[in-house]
């Protein structure tokens, strides 16, 4: 599961990181509190082959979805399934995409009284979760593009806080999975692996973090 996550880089940062170009962006900064419905940087592919950064709605709406309401279920797919159920296997076929995070939020403990940690990349700058994307389009016609983490087993580390975990990309991996040609969907779900036990590392933040109006480097501090 990820429910929330975080990214500081501004924009020449992004661009320079992925090799990209950043669209439709008027402004956007650093954010410590990522939630769903928060539209955010995502990395695609265009029908050139040029890599573009535009802002995307968290929590996929299918195709098939009546009204513009993000149901929780919908901001992480599982990849086990995410080639067969019938709201992702379309996008994940030729919708694939990249969400950039520096860091991600986990809660462990009893109901009530859970305990928030934040996980960070211990080798790169950036976590690439790979994701998938769907432009909904409403009765009206208004077009939202919307995205979903895809998640797999917990690495040994990872375990620790919890028994899932976003699925991160290494850089050599990226433009396989981001090809919209490319529709083996067997060779890309071989990429849905747990991330090496090493490359992360996690900390113990204070509580406040589970408002989502709270919004400040303080979030991400040790405790």
């Amino acid at each position: 599961m990820c429910g929330r996550y975080t990214l500081m880089k501004e924009q020449a940062e992004l661009e320079g990181y992925f090799d990209a170009v950043m669209e439709d962006f008027e402004s956007f900064g650093p954010n410590y509190n990522v939630a769903p419905t928060h539209r955010m940087p995502v990395v695609g592919e265009n029908k050139d082959g040029q890599r573009t950064i535009r802002p995307f709605r968290w929590g996929l709406l299918p195709f098939w979805a009546k009204e513009k309401k993000v149901s929780y279920s919908m901001i992480n797919a599982r990849g086990e399934s995410v080639d067969s159920k019938k709201s992702y296997k379309g996008s994940f076929k030729s919708k694939r995409c990249l969400v950039p995070a520096s860091g991600f939020y986990e809660w462990t403990g009893k109901k009530g009284n859970k305990t928030p940690f934040y996980i960070y990349p211990t080798h790169e700058e950036l976590f690439a979760f790979a994701g998938i994307y769907n432009v909904w389009e409403s009765p009206e016609g208004e077009k939202v593009p919307t995205y979903s983490i895809i998640t797999t087993q917990a690495n040994k580390k990872m375990i620790e806080l919890h028994d899932r975990m976003p699925v991160m990309l290494l850089k050599e991996e990226w433009a396989e999975w981001l090809d919209p040609s490319n529709q083996n969907t067997n060779a890309l779900k071989d990429l849905l692996n747990p991330f090496s036990d090493d490359a992360i590392g996690f900390h113990q933040v204070d509580k406040s973090v589970g408002k989502i109006q709270n919004n400040s480097k303080e979030l991400i501090k040790a405790i």
